[in-house]
């Protein structure tokens, strides 16, 4: 199984496969906390879960460069796999994630205020989903392992 997540500095969505890790599915949303509360929510779901991957959608500009935003998720990713060595934490650009969660919502008629705790779990589905048709496309893992800094 896998794991995706689209790391917000409100709302963390969160999203599941299948237990063969072929369809991704939006599993739930947890509130940022800054004493760590949220890393312990989703460590609990990794281990309960027997999460292979986790990928984490990595926000980049359309112009592909990466701002402030970018470097909150990449210490995010850097805490998260320095707490889960032997599971695979990877970076996936994330550009429009959003947009799509916000239209597909829309086509199934769900209303604005209705969104806001499904939004990112959808994002974290469509980030993983991404990354499972990368892999399958190129054969190889999908997006940037996070390498962990000491």
């Amino acid at each position: 199984m896998r794991i995706g997540v689209d790391y917000g500095k409100s709302r963390i969505g969160v999203a599941v496969t299948d237990p063969s890790g072929k369809i991704s599915f939006p599993h739930t949303t947890l509130q940022f906390s800054p004493y760590g509360v949220h890393l312990d929510e989703l460590l609990n779901l990794i281990v309960e879960k027997q999460a292979i991957e986790v990928v984490i959608g990595m926000p980049v500009h359309l112009n592909g460069k990466e701002g402030s935003s970018a470097e909150f998720v990449r210490d995010f990713a850097n805490e998260l796999a320095v707490e889960i060595p032997d599971i695979r934490v990877c970076l996936m650009d994330e550009r429009l994630t959003t947009n799509q969660a916000h239209a597909g919502l829309s086509e199934m008629g769900v209303d604005n205020r209705a969104r806001k705790n499904k939004i990112d779990q959808l994002a974290a589905s469509i980030i993983l989903e991404n990354a499972i048709e990368t892999e399958l496309r190129t054969e190889t893992p999908p997006g940037e392992t996070v390498e962990v800094k000491n």
